[in-house]
């Protein structure tokens, strides 16, 4: 498998799992088959461009995004979309939480970065 290809196929399951859409629902959202689906997720094939263009528009991306990693809001090619999804999906855990709630998790992120880095300085 390509790079183009592996870097496709992360991006659009991370995509998926970020806006919480199932494998079925965007398969009949884009109007291909559940095994044409898993070719893209699974074999890292790249889509047809009408194809890539219905995706990009059910996931409201741009085709650029979803095939090179390109994000003209961010002219640089993106080169962590896991990071990026998990950023995000903490943004929203932090969102939902109520004043008490948040400081609460702000102690334990915080905990947990002062354990982390003591733990790398240890090992270093």
């Amino acid at each position: 498998m390509s790079k183009l290809q592996e870097e496709f196929k992360k991006r659009l399951i991370d995509e998926l799992n970020f806006q919480e859409i199932s494998n079925k629902e965007f398969a009949q959202k884009v109007g291909i088959s559940n095994s044409t689906l898993s070719m893209y997720l699974y074999r890292g094939s790249i889509p047809a461009a009408d194809v890539a263009v219905k995706m990009a528009e059910v996931l409201h991306t741009t085709t650029e995004y979803l095939i090179l990693g390109i994000d003209k809001n961010n002219p640089n090619t993106k080169q962590s979309t896991k990071s990026d999804w998990q950023k995000r999906e903490l943004t929203n855990i932090a969102n939902s939480l109520s004043s008490t709630q948040l400081d609460n998790f702000l102690e334990i992120a915080r905990a947990f970065k002062n354990a982390v880095s003591n733990h790398q300085d240890f090992e270093n």
